[in-house]
């Protein structure tokens, strides 16, 4: 039987494969726009549309799901998002016994910008697009 996941379909968080990928987070600010700190470099750059993941063990329940655009980049591991948490529970890291896992809260890009011939099946892409889009690279 054949994977499921091919060139046309490569899996939601398949991170080796987008530009930029999902990354954990391990701050967030109270303030008119949120100050967000990733684990590692992140690859966004201002415009970028991004999401927000927050499992209930990272406190911030109010940012699961909503998307923002990223409106500054402090450093290479920190994104200013043009969403206002100041009325928002306090992000917190969660202090686990080793042997429970908890998903991390993350942050990701999304929309799709199909940039040139690295859409699907190499047809160049239309000139429609999502703002703060990011590209999808697939395998070659």
């Amino acid at each position: 039987m054949a994977s499921p996941l091919n060139r046309y379909n490569l899996g939601l968080f398949n991170s080796g494969t987008y530009t930029p990928f999902v990354c954990n987070i391990s701050a967030i600010t109270q303030e008119q726009e949120a100050l967000v700190t990733t684990t590692v470099d992140h690859g966004f750059v201002i415009g970028n549309q991004v999401q927000f993941q927050i499992p209930p063990q990272w406190g911030m329940r109010q940012l699961n799901g909503l998307k923002g655009y990223v409106t500054d980049i402090p450093d290479t591991d920190e994104i200013t998002v043009n969403i206002n948490t100041t009325t928002f529970d306090s992000f917190v890291v969660p202090v686990t016994p080793t042997y429970v896992v908890i998903d991390p809260a993350q942050v990701s890009g999304i929309g799709d910008f199909n940039f040139g011939t690295l859409s699907p099946g190499g047809i160049p892409a239309n000139p429609n697009t999502i703002p703060g889009a990011y590209e999808n690279q697939p395998p070659s």
